[in-house]
């Protein structure tokens, strides 16, 4: 559970053994979306669960595993949405939409704070990715991402050849 903080360290101190230099990436993919309401009408619970599962995750995996991602050297991608840049609708998706903005906020402040120590940081800003969940949730007329494309784009980011994009949110989609 990686909104757990106790269960995240317990995690670093699991792998860390096994990382004797260090982790050259970490891709955070945790999260989800669910419907929500109009601000007005939102449960409360529905909003600390949008973010606990996209901005938390993002925030606890990143503390526990810096130490180890500098001894690398290494990077981090993240997870956000289209949802969260300018003009994407929202309606419905506030919280969603806010915890995704979080993300890249947080991925910004890493890609600052780390670079001196070699660190680099970006997210992806997919719009829905083509999966069985989303098929079934949203249809077969949605825009959808292909998995391929975005699985080449956490693979270039976390190669040799994208060594100077740090701080960079990548929209797909």
């Amino acid at each position: 559970d990686l909104t757990d903080s106790a269960a995240v360290d317990d995690l670093r101190r699991e792998v860390t053994p096994h990382a004797p230099r260090g982790l050259a990436a970490i891709v955070h993919l945790a999260g989800g979306y669910a419907d929500g309401s109009p601000v007005a009408d939102m449960d409360p619970g529905h909003w600390h669960r949008m973010f606990a599962i996209n901005l938390t995750t993002a925030f606890q995996a990143s503390r526990a595993f810096l130490p180890l991602v500098r001894q690398a050297r290494g990077t981090l991608v993240f997870f956000a949405s289209a949802a969260a840049l300018p003009g994407a609708s929202v309606a419905r998706g506030a919280a969603y939409a806010a915890a995704k903005g979080g993300v890249i906020t947080l991925m910004r402040a890493i890609a600052a704070e780390e670079r001196p120590n070699g660190v680099r940081a970006n997210a992806l800003a997919p719009q829905a990715i083509r999966t069985s969940q989303n098929l079934e949730t949203m249809g077969t007329s949605a825009s959808y991402v292909e998995r391929e494309t975005v699985a080449a784009w956490v693979l270039w980011l976390t190669s040799a050849a994208s060594g100077p994009v740090t701080g960079q949110v990548i929209r797909l989609g």
